[in-house]
């Protein structure tokens, strides 16, 4: 009868994953359903009766493997999930590129430059929120084990994340640079002392970058 509850339980463990986690919680469970069958035993119940009693008294272990099934497929993303951050990350990238036509158009054709700033941040602000939203909502990685290596991936996943964000917002905040120069350059020919846009917005970028460097170390402390 030993056999076959371990054959039962086995069987309600066949298709989850095989970590280190879940071969730890499966054997402790085959330990307590054993000790519960010779306690049934020592009761007076047959054999069947004593396994029939310890089977009944698991109860739904679907619950249980669902959990840890789930765990391990947060471990990766999907190809909807890769599809969802394509188009996040793709409209942020669109925003960003029009925001400075807005600035222009504004400027140009309705000779309102305070009102293309006014649409351009705010532009540049729906895009900023989206690439947020998306980098933040994205599963954290769950750990299977606690083990030395599963600390690296949970880090590692954590470390990817935010860099994917940082890398997305300087490639559009340079692009963003870059069309305001040219555009304070040809409306207001300031072409002899324009490039100092440059030399503010590197010193923006450094600040940020030291910004969420120190945030990030005092996250991981």
């Amino acid at each position: 009868m030993i056999t076959k509850i371990r054959a039962y339980i086995n069987r309600a463990f066949e298709d989850v994953p095989k970590t280190k986690k879940s071969t730890d919680m499966q054997e402790e469970l085959i330990s307590n359903l054993i000790e519960k069958f010779n306690d049934q035993l020592r009761s007076g119940k047959s054999e069947d009766e004593a396994y029939t009693a310890v089977i009944a008294g698991i109860g739904d272990l679907s619950e249980l493997t669902e959990s840890l099934k789930e765990r391990h497929v947060l471990s990766a993303p999907s190809a909807q999930d890769r599809k969802t951050s394509a188009l996040f990350i793709s409209a942020a990238v669109m925003i960003y590129i029009m925001s400075p036509m807005a600035l222009i158009f504004s400027a140009e054709v309705l000779k309102q430059e305070v009102l293309g700033l006014m649409i351009m941040f705010g532009m540049i602000a729906v895009a900023t929120g989206l690439l947020v939203f998306h980098f933040n909502s994205k599963p954290k990685y769950l750990k299977e084990d606690d083990t030395m290596i599963e600390d690296f991936k949970e880090w590692k996943s954590s470390r990817d994340k935010d860099k994917a964000l940082y890398d997305a917002l300087s490639s559009a905040f340079w692009l963003i640079v870059l069309a305001i120069y040219f555009y304070v350059s040809f409306t207001y020919q300031w072409w002899s002392f324009s490039w100092i846009i440059f030399i503010i917005a590197s010193a923006i970028s450094n600040i940020a970058k030291a910004f969420l460097n120190l945030s990030r170390h005092d996250h991981e402390k």
